[in-house]
């Protein structure tokens, strides 16, 4: 994988990010996409985007509401 050195403006902004952002030039125009590294606060995410997306599309399910009625139920 090749590396690009950014500038330090630049730089000094990418360790707040917590999730993917698009990078633009000043057009608008889409450069890519910076992905941070969360494993260095234990929040590594276990699944692709696909699989999340794949994920969020099976039908079925419950609402929060639902769940804490049926938790609220066992006690």
């Amino acid at each position: 994988m090749k590396r690009l050195v950014l500038d330090a403006t630049v730089a000094a902004k990418l360790p707040e990010l917590l999730s993917p952002v698009e990078l633009v030039d000043a057009a608008g125009n889409v450069l890519g996409v910076y992905v941070p590294d969360l494993s260095k606060y234990g929040l590594a995410v276990p699944f692709t985007e696909e699989e999340l997306q794949a994920s969020e599309a099976e039908p079925g399910g419950r609402t929060l509401d639902e769940i804490m009625a049926d938790l609220e139920n066992r006690g």
